[in-house]
């Protein structure tokens, strides 16, 4: 269990690095906002996939289903998170659903390809 609580931190940790530089370097190339949103979602797909690929790594037997769950779960935070922080209600945005989607197949594929 502690393992878990490692590697979801990991991946937090890694989706902040992550984002600073590329904001970074969205902000020195003047980049517009579909640049932004690519950038995001290119961070959901990193590290889910490597967060489903640590968790499938440490469970050893259902992989991919390690995976799922630590796609679902970084999802679940990112969302409640963003929920807490802006001060809204979820409203049935596609994005929404898009987000989860690539979060937990990111994550499964990650499990799916550990040792």
């Amino acid at each position: 269990m502690i393992n878990c609580a490692i590697i979801f931190a990991m991946m937090f940790v890694l989706t902040a690095v992550l984002l600073t530089v590329m904001s970074a370097v969205i902000w020195k190339t003047d980049a517009g906002s579909g640049a932004v949103s690519g950038c995001v979602i290119a961070v959901y797909i990193i590290v889910n996939f490597i967060g489903g690929f640590f968790m499938g790594k440490t469970a050893g037997k259902h992989k991919f289903l390690w995976g799922i769950i630590a796609g679902a779960a970084y999802f679940a935070v990112i969302l409640l998170a963003g929920i807490w922080i802006m001060g809204s209600e979820i409203s049935g945005n596609a994005d929404i659903i898009s987000t989860a989607m690539i979060c937990i197949i990111s994550g499964m594929f990650g499990g799916m390809i550990a040792p």
